[in-house]
């Protein structure tokens, strides 16, 4: 916590990239149709319908296929059939990186509204071991 502190303090270029990628983030998600509730922070919410198989499936396409990595929030901490992906963009990250974040989010979302992640089963990795 210390040396990200001093960062910080030392290199305030990197909190300016990292507010100019969350901010293009957010107003890229919410013109493109999503909503991302209310957030002050960097840390980016995206709600979703859907239950809890669809969220795990969801994110693992996402991850697997999209190289997208973001953790789901479930019920009972956000309504039943409700989805949050909380996505958490860096100063690493770039413009062409939230393009096409937001690209596959589009994909991603009208996936979800076709039924495509639907499924009782929880979407699993098989491990070798």
């Amino acid at each position: 916590a210390r040396k990200r502190l001093e960062i910080l303090r030392t290199q305030p270029e990197r909190k300016e990239k990292l507010w100019e990628i969350a901010s293009a983030l957010q107003s890229g998600l919410m013109e493109a149709g999503f909503d991302i509730g209310g957030t002050n922070s960097c840390v980016t919410p995206v709600f979703l319908q859907g239950g809890l198989g669809e969220a795990t499936n969801l994110t693992f396409d996402l991850r697997e296929n999209h190289s997208i990595f973001c953790s789901i929030v479930i019920y009972p901490v956000v309504p039943k059939d409700t989805i949050m992906l909380r996505l958490i963009p860096t100063a690493a990250h770039t413009l062409e990186d939230v393009k096409y974040t937001i690209e596959t989010f589009i994909k991603i979302k009208n996936k979800l509204d076709n039924g495509e992640y639907k499924s009782e089963e929880l979407a699993h990795v098989e491990v070798d071991n």
